[in-house]
């Protein structure tokens, strides 16, 4: 970031009027002027930003957050600031009304050169857009989108205003920043002898292989590698292969010996598939050879199986070439609708033919007739003179032969089309059945033949979209039926290209009842948080309590994390609770680099990994436990026999032990049905392949847990000479206190949730350890059963002074309020001392056990004391 003479200097260079850069320096120095908040079933989130030292909000992961990463790694973007404020942007409608819309563009980027806003935007949204506001978006001859009103209002400050498309950056590169951002956002250090044999062995040998290289010398460690990538003194094509895939890197000293080494040729027989695609008939192709055979999947159609020997010719003759893994594909839109709409039956047809047109034209002889030869390649000329692709001349028409002409009368088709979107698509949702009788009774009364009963449902087959099922069932319902999404293309993985670069955080509450360690009687259902690899499916961390949700069941998995694997993920995904929006909870994640992505509402398939897992758990696991809650879910047929609370016989201690062996050493060896290993082994296997990235080890000790410790809303406290601090309404005191220059200043606290006798404030460069006044009465107590007791406190206290008493409705409900409080708080104070022995484990703070009362030996019992007496008659 710039300092302040920079920022002044930086303006002089560029020659800003005063009121242009009082502009820029408001930007500079107020925060983003909206939160986003991801809509449209976006995924949005918040980026920490190594560049501006501080988080950047993100509408969407694969438009503003690529944009983001492209501007870290950009040398000429000085700076770059969120939701920067609105402008007005003038311009008329459609209808020819002038309008004024008042907009917030994504960010506010400083240059070099330039200072000036971008509002980003998926390139299928800005077709659309120059549809339907043609005098708001456009594209220059050039084909640059432009936005003629942002530039009106920006060319007056000497600013700029530009609008950029997702289409600019290729998947693979975005994913490959990612991959690096643990050696450009964190230096790493190389050993220089390794550096030394890196750089050599590239200079003498471009274009070698990393699998090569790594082969070459057993010792080196990829970590080097992958530094000397992200320092660009290595340089390879990151638009050309996931970085993962070792035997498709290839590495250079430098862009231009890239640019003169020549690409590599058709792999020979036996090879691995091929990095690069090949464009052909109008079409793009994904090349694997394996022995004389090569296989060719397109981008859209089935596959193709060609001998070596054809492709070779058609690369000799230029019908077919070699394109980089950035080209867009060149299939037209009426090519692809052709293809999508041919039956699989139809493709291995033309897929035959096709194979035959290429065998005669290499003088091969085959057992087709040469009249059909004749009609085969007539038809693909033609084809590929209307289409630009001569393959959808090989489909054959047999889906339609015969009289296809409807026998129904229009007149009636198009009067059922009419009722069933105006009495069938309604939130009344009436049945088929008499949606048809109202139908019948209007053709009557219009003196049309009705069509049959039969043919109404199969109109409303083919009208059935999922827009009717949100008019019928609403939204929710027709999340079902919507088809399903795959968020980035085939080139980039969805679910993380490596171990810790994308985990899920969520909670759950368990289908098994606990009981009382002392008591025996049963105190509920516990909850679990699950911290799961989306790699590997490995599951990093599990903490079970009795607490709801709550940033403190999330600071407990985090720190699971950290004591069990010294790392915490590159990106977390998680839902959109309060517990993940608190001040505290982001100002952690920015602290270690973690990127937060919040799941859009009500699209459940964005956090499928982690669900997946936890009926998972259910099924294998609870559900074989005394105390599962399977008899609950149909009340009506349970008995005392199966009813949970009376077969409840684990412990919050106990159980929570044993889920963890469950998950640390049962599931980590289970063979993942979408993985075809194990977690731990694909959690082996992906570190190998990434690197140990020692850099980012996370030493488990006081530091990490003094940051992991939540804050007060302010993040200071004052301190009283008298008094100490005040955090959540104790006094705390600590000798340093007395010191003139720590009176009545602010410093910074931290308490530990789940004791309130103790917090620690940053005085003098070092955290110290205040002893709250009252400690004997709340040592032991956490943040939530304080919370309890203050606000039973507050209650009465507001009821303090009432004189007369009046028995009544109104004081008998206070009565029992005041009851309910108290069991509330007897309540909250069991279930923490359940779940101190966990917390004991992760914080490393000894748990004092609780020594059984003494019972006092009784009196032997002497029979001959025992008065007699006579039996009554």
């Amino acid at each position: 970031m710039l300092t302040t003479d920079a920022f002044h200097v930086w303006c002089h260079r560029l020659r800003l009027s005063p009121e242009t850069a009082d502009r820029i320096a408001a930007i500079r120095s107020t925060p983003p002027v909206r939160r986003v908040t991801g809509r449209a079933g976006n995924v949005a989130g918040r980026y920490p930003s190594p560049k501006m030292q501080r988080t950047i909000q993100f509408e969407s992961q694969h438009v503003e957050l690529w944009a983001i990463y492209a501007m870290e790694r950009d040398d000429d973007v000085v700076e770059y600031y969120d939701q920067p404020g609105r402008m007005p942007l003038r311009y008329r409608a459609v209808s020819g009304r002038a309008t004024t819309q008042w907009h917030t563009p994504d960010f506010f980027v400083l240059r070099q050169d330039s200072a000036g806003w971008e509002e980003w935007k998926p390139l299928h949204v800005l077709e659309v857009l120059a549809v339907r506001m043609p005098a708001r978006y456009g594209q220059t001859p050039a084909g640059q989108w432009c936005c003629p009103p942002g530039e009106a209002y920006a060319e007056p400050l000497g600013l700029t205003y530009r609008v950029r498309s997702s289409a600019e950056y290729h998947p693979l590169y975005i994913q490959n920043l990612k991959f690096l951002q643990d050696f450009w956002a964190h230096p790493a250090p190389i050993d220089p002898e390794q550096e030394r044999l890196v750089l050599g062995h590239v200079a003498a040998h471009p274009g070698l292989c990393l699998t090569d290289l790594l082969a070459a010398y057993p010792a080196l460690a990829v970590d080097s590698v992958w530094a000397l990538l992200a320092t660009r003194r290595v340089f390879t094509d990151l638009t050309h292969a996931p970085l993962m895939r070792h035997e498709q890197v290839r590495l250079y000293s430098d862009e231009a010996a890239a640019r003169q080494t020549p690409a590599p040729a058709l792999p020979a027989p036996g090879a691995q598939p091929l990095a690069a695609p090949l464009a052909w008939d109008g079409r793009l192709w994904l090349v694997e050879v394996v022995g004389e055979t090569v296989t060719l999947q397109p981008d859209v159609g089935q596959t193709l199986t060609l001998s070596a020997g054809q492709v070779q010719r058609l690369l000799a003759v230029g019908a077919m070439q070699m394109v980089p893994a950035a080209t867009p594909s060149p299939t037209a839109q009426a090519v692809r609708r052709a293809l999508e709409q041919a039956s699989p039956k139809a493709q291995d047809t033309a897929n035959r033919r096709l194979r035959v047109l290429l065998a005669v034209a290499q003088g091969e002889q085959t057992t087709a007739a040469a009249r059909s030869i004749q009609r085969w390649r007539a038809a693909y000329h033609a084809a590929e003179a209307q289409y630009g692709c001569g393959y959808l001349g090989l489909l054959d028409r047999v889906a339609a032969r015969g009289n296809r002409t409807p026998r129904a009368p229009h007149a009636s088709v198009q009067l059922l089309e009419t009722y069933l979107h105006n009495h069938y698509a309604t939130p009344q949702a009436k049945r088929a059945a008499a949606v048809y009788r109202l139908y019948r009774e209007a053709c009557m009364q219009q003196g049309l033949a009705p069509v049959s009963e039969r043919t109404l449902y199969r109109v409303r087959a083919r009208l059935m979209t999922p827009e009717v099922t949100v008019r019928r069932l609403g939204q929710r319902a027709a999340y079902a039926t919507q088809p399903f999404f795959w968020h980035l293309d085939q080139t980039t993985p969805r679910h993380g290209e490596r171990p810790f670069a994308i985990a899920h955080l969520d909670h759950t509450e368990l289908d098994i009842t606990l009981v009382s360690s002392v008591t025996g009687q049963p105190l509920g259902r516990p909850w679990a948080t699950l911290l799961l690899d989306a790699y590997s499916r490995r599951i990093l961390a599990v903490y079970v309590t009795y607490d709801s949700p709550s940033y403190r069941s999330a600071m407990m998995a985090l720190r699971l994390c950290v004591q069990r694997h010294q790392r915490l993920p590159q990106e977390l995904v998680m839902d959109r609770g309060p517990e993940f929006g608190s001040v505290y909870f982001e100002t952690l994640l920015a602290r270690y680099f973690m990127t937060k992505k919040e799941r859009p509402a009500q699209h459940p398939r964005f956090g499928s990994v982690v669900e997946r897992l936890f009926g998972t758990t259910t099924t294998t696991f609870l559900n074989q436990l005394l105390g599962n809650t399977q008899a609950t879910k149909t009340p009506r047929q349970m008995t005392r026999e199966v009813d949970p609370t009376r077969l409840a016989v684990w412990t919050l201690e106990r159980f929570a032990a044993r889920l963890s062996e469950w998950a640390y050493d049962v599931y980590d060896q289970l063979e993942h049905p979408a993985l075809g290993q194990s977690p731990r082994d694909a959690f082996a296997y992906g570190m190998q392949l990434a690197g140990g990235r020692l850099h980012r080890l996370i030493p488990y000790g006081d530091e990490f847990l003094m940051l992991t410790r939540p804050t007060t809303r302010t993040g200071h406290a004052t301190v009283d000479p008298s008094r100490g601090l005040t955090v959540n309404g104790l006094h705390y005191w600590h000798p340093a206190f007395r010191a003139p220059q720590i009176a009545r200043s602010a410093v910074p606290v931290r308490y530990e949730p789940f004791d309130m006798s103790v917090v620690y404030a940053f005085v003098e460069g070092q955290w110290l350890e205040c002893i709250a006044d009252d400690f004997a009465q709340v040592h032991g107590r956490s943040e939530r059963e304080w919370q309890l007791i203050l606000e039973e406190w507050r209650q009465q206290r507001r009821h303090h002074g009432q004189k007369r008493v009046r028995v009544n409705g109104a004081l008998l409900a206070q009565f029992l309020e005041d009851i309910a409080a108290e069991e509330q708080v007897l309540l909250q104070r069991q279930r923490d001392l359940e779940g101190q022995a966990i917390r004991a484990a992760i914080c490393g703070t000894p748990v004092v056990p609780t020594r059984p009362r003494p019972q006092t030996e009784e009196d032997p019992l002497d029979l001959t004391t025992i008065p007699h007496y006579e039996a009554y008659r």
